[in-house]
């Protein structure tokens, strides 16, 4: 089955709104071992008709968002009817529905724009809106099949949860493309494809992608065959070893979370430069309370003084972003929080602030467990932005890693 995605809405091609569907709508037919083949983003008016009989002429299912809403602009009920060869009628029941939303609200005349909500092409099945006043619309006629749905998001993830999905489910037997993905740290994609790429393919694996995120890399393979899915996972486990750190919908701050908690250790972190983005990853996660204690940020030496014990003597002789004040701050966290693992950073994220010693990008991370503490370097490209994003990656990972020499060392 061919899925297309039809997205409509001017103000998606201003960019004074963000595209919300297409990431939810691919994740899930992937679920179901289906495929989005294809999203079209158009303008509101008379393009919607054209685009629409071309999608309708190329795929069994066109999904449609936005224009169902009460204005002038609001046209998509008119062009999919015109796309199908429909009529539209007045609809009563969706009329009484709709005012019955406006009573609610306070709103006692239904105004002529909303009430045109209730237009329904011929033969379509009417999808009720509990948060809105525009109903969605199943629209099949012989093999074409098109769905019409709201365009905000609290109004387009039920209906489509609730009518599409089951429709979609009841049609996905004998659909056996199935998917893996897996994510990784530490390399490149480039690097990634090096090490894997040419053994996959000569597993049968054809469908092979990467996509580089900030500081991790998805790596993502498909095939209709489940058997050689088992063999790609056991194939990337080997070759990359602790740089991977999850599959699916991993996350690094979710995979800290869980080796600490399944090995009985607490961290604490202590922040500057990221201000509190490696804490804030963490506590993103449910059930962090279980390993997280303590966070820090101590952005100003007088904090790091304070709130950790950094020796002034320290940040006299060798500044904040140094390997001696990561360290101290580290053991500081270490020591006031009584927790098992300390992260601290501590850098320059710019844009001003950098000399030729220390420039922009420069990150100091020291990492403190009781009874020792180390430290290392990154530099970072890229704006005040990037830089924190990076150097809360770089955070995450040590304490990953360490967990993981820990865990190794247990054994």
């Amino acid at each position: 089955m061919t899925v297309e995605l039809v997205s409509t809405g001017t103000e998606l091609l201003l960019g004074e709104v963000t595209e919300a569907h297409l990431a939810l709508v691919g994740r899930e037919l992937r679920t179901l071992g289906m495929r989005l083949e294809r999203q079209t983003i158009v303008p509101d008016g008379v393009v919607v008709r054209r685009i629409l009989e071309e999608a309708l002429f190329r795929s069994d299912l066109v999904v449609v968002t936005g224009g169902l809403g009460p204005t002038s602009d609001d046209n998509t009920r008119e062009a999919a009817a015109e796309a199908i060869g429909r009529g539209l009628e007045f609809r009563e029941d969706v009329f009484l529905r709709i005012s019955s939303f406006c009573a609610a609200k306070g709103i006692r005349a239904v105004p002529d724009g909303i009430r045109r909500q209730a237009m329904v092409p011929k033969g379509a099945q009417v999808l009720w809106n509990s948060v809105g006043t525009a109903p969605g619309l199943f629209i099949q006629k012989g093999r074409l099949a098109m769905f019409l749905l709201p365009g905000p998001p609290r109004e387009f993830v039920p209906m489509w949860r609730a009518a599409v999905v089951p429709w979609l489910r009841a049609r996905a037997e004998g659909q056996k493309f199935l998917w893996r993905s897996w994510w990784i740290v530490g390399l490149t994609e480039w690097e990634v494809q090096k090490q894997l790429e040419e053994e996959l393919r000569g597993l049968g694996i054809k469908e092979i992608g990467y996509c580089d995120r900030l500081g991790e890399v998805e790596m993502r393979v498909g095939s209709a065959e489940p058997s050689l899915l088992e063999r790609a996972e056991a194939l990337v486990k080997a070759r990359l070893g602790t740089a991977l750190f999850g599959e699916n919908e991993a996350t690094l701050e979710a995979a800290v979370v869980e080796l600490a908690s399944r090995l009985g250790k607490t961290i604490a972190t202590a922040e500057s430069c990221t201000g509190g983005l490696v804490s804030h990853r963490l506590t993103d996660v449910p059930g962090s309370s279980a390993a997280f204690t303590f966070g820090w940020i101590v952005y100003a030496n007088e904090a790091k003084v304070e709130e950790l014990g950094v020796a002034p003597e320290l940040l006299t002789a060798h500044g904040a972003v140094s390997a001696e004040v990561a360290e101290a701050m580290a053991s500081g966290a270490v020591r006031r929080s009584a927790a098992d693992l300390a992260i601290a950073v501590t850098g320059v994220a710019g844009p001003s602030g950098g000399t030729p010693e220390k420039p922009v990008g420069l990150v100091w991370f020291g990492l403190a467990a009781k009874g020792r503490v180390t430290s290392f370097r990154k530099t970072f490209p890229g704006d005040r932005s990037m830089v924190k994003r990076l150097a809360s990656q770089a955070a995450l990972n040590a304490l990953r890693l360490s967990l993981l020499a820990e865990s190794e060392l247990a054994k």
